[in-house]
């Protein structure tokens, strides 16, 4: 599910462009920023400011600025302006585009897939190296290697973005929770 921030100081704008919004059922729209969220896209209606502020802690999320101002605003590198008044189905089809690109398929090899069923398998439970090194490598738990370590290096890479995924605790891995 595509998480879409919408921030706006009209109440009655926001609740139906919000309503709008979740039409889509891959959708969830979210009213406030929190500094943990994680966000495929982000809507800001005619607040420039607070759209600078969002823009420096949104690194890698897609911004649209929903502009009614007389002034003509520059695209930002990430930030999409859309002039108002604006017809629902073209900021629908921007978000859409946006959220799509944000979610580009990441190809994993059979390990790294292996290693993500196992760690997905053992849930709250810290896996240490020599566990995967038996049941992901078959290896004997007491080789000196350093292949879970560069394996883990490599998937962080592909699919950690904006927020980790793969948590190191206590010499061992864990995937984290949804809303930890």
């Amino acid at each position: 599910m595509a998480k879409i921030l919408l921030i706006s100081a009209n109440a009655v704008f926001a609740g139906d462009l919000k309503s709008q919004l979740e039409r889509h059922p891959d959708w969830e729209v979210r009213e406030e920023y929190a500094p943990d969220g994680v966000f495929d896209a982000a809507v800001v209606d005619d607040d420039t400011e607070k759209l600078r502020r969002l823009h420096e802690k949104l690194l890698q999320t897609p911004l649209f600025l929903l502009w009614s101002g007389e002034t003509e605003l520059p695209e930002d590198e990430g930030v999409r302006v859309v002039r108002k008044p604006f017809r629902l189905e073209t900021l629908i089809d921007a978000l859409h585009t946006a959220v799509n690109a944000a979610r580009e398929p990441v190809k994993l090899t059979e390990r790294e897939t292996a290693i993500l069923k196992y760690l997905y398998k053992a849930g709250d439970k810290i896996v240490g190296k020599a566990e995967l090194l038996a049941e992901v490598w078959g290896y004997n738990p007491e080789a000196t290697t350093h292949t879970v370590e560069t394996h883990i290096y490599r998937l962080r890479q592909k699919i950690e973005r904006s927020e980790q995924v793969i948590v190191t605790e206590d010499n061992g891995y864990k995937l984290k929770k949804e809303n930890a």
